[in-house]
């Protein structure tokens, strides 16, 4: 169980530190890094998923807003 962990939180700051460049990448980084994100619900971490979207969403709102409105319309899109 405790192993189980540390591989979400190893995950989890993969995906934190490629957040970065959700501003700066095109549409198809962007899906891939949803569907990534996406694994962390099959593996049971829901709340690291919320979490982590949150951020992503908060980062790009204040870091490139023009690219706000295509990573929700791509969130929801996005299926696994």
């Amino acid at each position: 169980m405790i192993t189980d962990k540390l591989r979400v939180k190893e995950y989890v700051d993969e995906l934190k530190a490629d957040m970065l460049d959700l501003c700066h990448c095109d549409d198809l980084y962007t899906e891939m890094w949803i569907e990534r994100a996406k694994g962390l619900r099959l593996v049971g971490a829901w709340w690291d998923y919320m979490v982590l979207i949150s951020q992503a969403k908060r980062y790009i709102k204040r870091n490139c807003p023009q690219y706000l409105k295509r990573f929700e319309s791509l969130l929801k899109r996005v299926r696994l």
